[in-house]
């Protein structure tokens, strides 16, 4: 294939995590703090479509590597485009092909390796891609806009965001743009508005990118997830179903739409999902780890360790995948063995806090509670947002006999107004005695369904935490029920009782 006939928008980039997030603290556990993995379709590098702007003098061997370099591209393998381009480069500056090549590559780099370096690196390529082959090569704006909202992210700055949507207001103003050129400027100008937390007219734009190529796959996904940011939760699945009917071979848009039923609490439909995914490619390996974080979820833990098993074959030495079978095991009271995964995903990546976050789980499950509080130490040292492991804090120390040092480390919690306390707040009000039971149970979230399952939960767990350290077995066991008849499966407290339990 030549590179003059590269795939334009429909290709697929790289796989990215995206964080699971709850909305609230009370949504810990080790498997919902683990990232859902999802792979988005490029944003930046929709590859040249049209050969007329192509036309540039270049010996055979310079050729060569760039459709190596295109080859590379479409495989994911960005290093190796770098590497190729900038051979050519090193002969021919101006090649404007292997700038613009070079610019998607970094690009995609630095935003997934969050370096700005090789960020700024790609939006300089891109740059001079326009200025060497000039402007009326759409797809040359592409990596620059993508590389800006990128940046704006990044650095946290706005007006690099603010700058896609300036240029792309004067791109889209020409009136012999195609529809494939129409719709991907739309989408970059979506991408940016989203940042800016534009979503109306983020919704705009993408729904106008679908009506000019209807396949459009990133504009479906992105106005999925546009719905999703602004709160409009039915209107995502009905993006997302779209997805599906416009692109019903793809297996990217079932287990985009999987993880979106995954977060609503739907694991089974979730699970179907994830399951037509690897049916159209029975290589998805991501897929195959999100079935069993599905799984792991509905309480199957040995679903779920089947499915990471085989993702483990396919991908070996990915740290989550480590967590989620140590997660498995665990829930299957396997402890040893879930303890060699948790200490191995650590291995691999010794500076992820949920990987320490984990390991104190099944630490203090085990009744290990110096090691405990040390793991969760450390996590929070890594990451001070994991304001929710504060509770399994406050009762390791409690275990371990730091009781009278626990309210000082917790102050800012303690001496909150009522008014200004979250979940996690009153969790270790009531664990320092300076909250009832029943105002804590009282206090649990009212509408949001996944939130209030959650909160019960975590609330009786630690209610039969406290009873059954002063002495009242059979109210612990009668608390450590209630947390399990909440059915938040995903939660840490749930496995913490199911363990108590086995053990009376």
């Amino acid at each position: 294939m030549s590179w003059k006939s590269i795939l334009g928008w429909s290709s697929l980039s790289a796989c990215h995590r995206q964080a699971c997030r709850a909305a609230s603290p009370v949504l810990c556990g080790i498997a919902v703090t683990l990232s859902l993995q999802t792979v988005t379709p490029v944003h930046a590098q929709g590859l040249l479509q049209n050969s007329k702007f192509l036309g540039q003098a270049g010996n055979p061997e310079q050729e060569e590597m760039k459709e190596n370099a295109q080859e590379a591209y479409q495989a994911g393998q960005y290093p190796d485009v770098v590497e190729l381009t900038s051979a050519v480069l090193a002969q021919n500056p101006q090649d404007h092909v292997a700038l613009y090549l070079r610019a998607s590559a970094r690009v995609e780099m630095g935003i997934s390796g969050r370096d700005l370096n090789t960020l700024r690196a790609g939006i300089e390529d891109s740059r001079n891609a326009l200025r060497f082959g000039g402007n009326q090569v759409i797809n040359y704006y592409l990596p620059y806009f993508y590389g800006m909202t990128g940046l704006a992210q990044l650095e946290g700055r706005k007006e690099h965001a603010e700058v896609v949507v300036q240029f792309a207001d004067s791109v889209l103003a020409r009136p012999t743009l195609t529809p494939d050129d129409r719709a991907n400027i739309l989408f970059q100008r979506a991408n940016a508005r989203v940042y800016l937390k534009d979503y109306d007219a983020a919704t705009k734009d993408f729904t106008s990118a679908i009506a000019a190529v209807p396949a459009h796959l990133g504009a479906h996904l992105g106005l999925a997830d546009c719905h999703l940011r602004a709160g409009k939760t039915d209107l995502a699945q009905a993006a997302f179903t779209a997805a599906v009917q416009s692109n019903a071979e793809n297996p990217l848009v079932y287990n985009n739409r999987g993880m979106f039923f995954q977060q609503q609490g739907r694991h089974a439909e979730a699970i179907a999902d994830f399951t037509q995914a690897i049916k159209l490619n029975p290589g998805f390996v991501v897929a195959v780890t999100n079935r069993g974080y599905a799984a792991l979820q509905m309480g199957d833990g040995a679903a779920a360790e089947r499915d990471l098993n085989l993702a483990m074959q396919m991908a070996p030495n990915v740290p989550l995948n480590y967590s989620l079978r140590g997660t498995a095991r665990m829930a299957q009271g396997r402890i040893p063995e879930a303890m060699q995964d948790y200490n191995q995903a650590l291995k691999l990546d010794p500076q992820n806090p949920m990987a320490y976050a984990d390991l104190g789980f099944a630490q203090y499950f085990t009744k290990q509670y110096p090691q405990a509080l040390a793991a969760f130490d450390q996590a929070v040292k890594l990451d001070p947002n994991l304001r929710f492991l504060d509770p399994w804090r406050f009762m390791a120390m409690l275990q371990v006999g730091q009781g009278e040092a626990a309210p000082a480390k917790f102050k800012d919690s303690l001496t909150k107004a009522f008014v200004d306390r979250d979940w996690t707040d009153k969790v270790l009000q009531y664990l320092s005695d300076a909250m009832p039971e029943e105002q804590l149970l009282a206090s649990v979230e009212k509408t949001n369904r996944l939130q209030q399952a959650a909160q019960i939960c975590e609330g009786w767990y630690f209610i039969a935490e406290k009873k059954k350290r002063a002495g009242d077995q059979a109210g612990a066991t009668a608390a450590y029920q209630k947390a399990i008849e909440s059915g938040a499966t995903q939660l840490s407290a749930y496995r913490g009782a199911q363990m108590s339990l086995r053990a009376n």
